[in-house]
């Protein structure tokens, strides 16, 4: 693992390259925090069947709420949603008092990492950060082997965590930069049981080798969009999913003035003075057309932006929870895309601005977006970040309903699986969030939990504070060492 001073040093290149493949980098706390995991911290078996009692359920297959509902769960199962008075609880079951509380589908975050092999304890941290916040479904978007085996310790019930959907290690030049090179990594990461290909930066001949080859073995690829490639060969490649709106602000920017010179910037911040608004319905048909999902990560693109001091923002109190090596590089990472000579306030101000209404005209049409922060980076804290995510999400005019079906049941539909999870119905995965109030009413109301299910195991919220409590100071007792 590299130091603090590497990875910094990292970060500051890669933001002069406008390639941000590498930041995952700075997500993991050095060696020197490496613990052994705790065998206290494995969930108990789930056995026992649980009833959420008298509840207002948010089914997320339409907009409505089932008021004084009763849900049943067995063996991480939905068994049944039916009105109170008519619900069959079985005897024996945990009762979970839901009166005058909304039952809604857990959140999923379509472009999340977790931490590598090198600090177990870190990992586990991460995994919980994510539960805390209601989010059961991570697309753990730059992988490796450990994750592999993560993911099936998280399915077997061994360790508390979302549901893992395990991307390939980064397909970078270096690894894949020649059509040889990239068939071997696609059936070398296929065979190995990774759940998609995380795209990074290679050359078209390359990538058009990794499509064919992919297709061929029925494995989707994701992520960034090379920039040789560009918005209408990815699209006609027919990428599962574009993250962060990469390379729509290039086909967004009128050409001449100098646009082939420019260096493009962090997602097209060097070319945000050029973009051409009046260009977002080709865009949209062109996605459409392709069918290609979309994972806006807007609050990754506004923290950088924004004219709010890195000092403040890492001040946030979510930022208890992450390492000072981390936190430190955040800040880093922020006033080298501040300081760079392309970096101009009002332009970044138009990138974020554009990308809003970008996902409003995508929408629209009804083009497949799936909720995702990026997180952990630039001070996007796992699970929390999410947040975020869905508040500059309805900034830009989508409803709360609309919002949340892009953490809900969309997700679901994207890996295929719409009747796994993603709605509060019977034979749905039981991943579930109890709240204080209607989430339809206020996204804010998300977070103001009574607790958490993640298939089947429930997490009262007093739970999970004495659990967050405990990383705080796990982290506040390693940045004093």
């Amino acid at each position: 693992m590299h130091s603090f001073a590497a990875r910094g040093a990292q970060l500051r290149a890669i933001l002069s390259t406008a390639t941000i493949g590498l930041l995952l980098a700075a997500c993991s706390p050095s060696t020197s925090d490496a613990a052994t995991a705790d065998p206290a911290r494995s969930p108990e078996p789930v056995s026992q069947a649980v009833a959420f009692v008298g509840v207002n359920v948010v089914p997320m297959d339409r907009e409505t709420v089932l008021e004084d509902h009763t849900v049943v769960v067995e063996d991480g199962k939905i068994v049944s949603v039916a009105p109170a008075g008519e619900a069959q609880v079985p005897e024996g079951a945990q009762r979970i008092d839901g009166a005058g509380r909304w039952l809604m589908p857990g959140l999923a975050e379509m472009h999340g990492h977790v931490p590598g092999p090198d600090d177990a304890a870190y990992a586990e941290d991460v995994l919980f950060l994510y539960v805390s916040n209601g989010v059961t479904t991570v697309r753990n978007m730059a992988g490796n082997a450990s994750h592999l085996a993560l993911r099936e310790r998280i399915a077997n019930g061994e360790l508390p965590g979302p549901t893992l959907h395990a991307a390939s290690p980064w397909l970078s030049d270096e690894k894949a930069g020649t059509p040889e090179r990239a068939e071997q990594a696609v059936r070398e990461y296929h065979a190995a049981g990774f759940d998609l290909l995380k795209i990074g930066g290679i050359p078209p001949d390359a990538y058009a080798r990794m499509a064919q080859t992919a297709h061929a073995l029925g494995m989707p690829f994701a992520g960034h969009v090379p920039g040789e490639v560009g918005l209408v060969g990815a699209l006609d490649a027919r990428q599962a999913s574009i993250d962060h709106f990469d390379s729509y602000a290039e086909f967004l920017a009128a050409e001449g003035a100098g646009f082939a010179a420019r260096d493009k910037g962090f997602f097209g911040s060097g070319v945000a003075d050029l973009i051409d608004a009046d260009r977002i319905p080709d865009a949209v048909a062109r996605t459409l057309a392709a069918g290609t999902w979309n994972v806006p990560t807007l609050s990754l693109v506004e923290h950088l932006a924004s004219p709010e001091p890195a000092e403040s923002m890492i001040e946030w109190p979510e930022m208890r929870y992450m390492p000072k090596d981390v936190r430190d590089g955040w800040v880093a990472a922020k006033r080298g895309f501040q300081s760079r000579d392309t970096f101009q306030p009002a332009a970044a101000q138009r990138l974020v601005e554009v990308r809003q209404r970008l996902l409003k005209a995508l929408h629209e049409a009804d083009a497949p977006i799936a909720l995702g922060s990026d997180a952990p980076q630039f001070f996007n804290v796992p699970g929390f970040s999410i947040h975020h995510e869905m508040r500059m999400m309805a900034a830009a005019g989508l409803t709360p309903y609309e919002v949340l079906a892009t953490g809900t049941r969309e997700p679901a539909r994207y890996f295929g699986t719409p009747e796994a999870f993603g709605t509060v119905e019977p034979g749905r995965r039981a991943d579930l969030v109890l709240l204080e109030a209607n989430p339809l009413d206020d996204l804010a109301n998300v977070q103001r939990r009574a607790g958490v299910m993640v298939g089947g195991r429930w997490w009262p919220e007093e739970e999970i504070q004495s659990r967050l409590q405990e990383i705080a100071e796990a982290v506040a007792g390693r940045d004093a060492g």
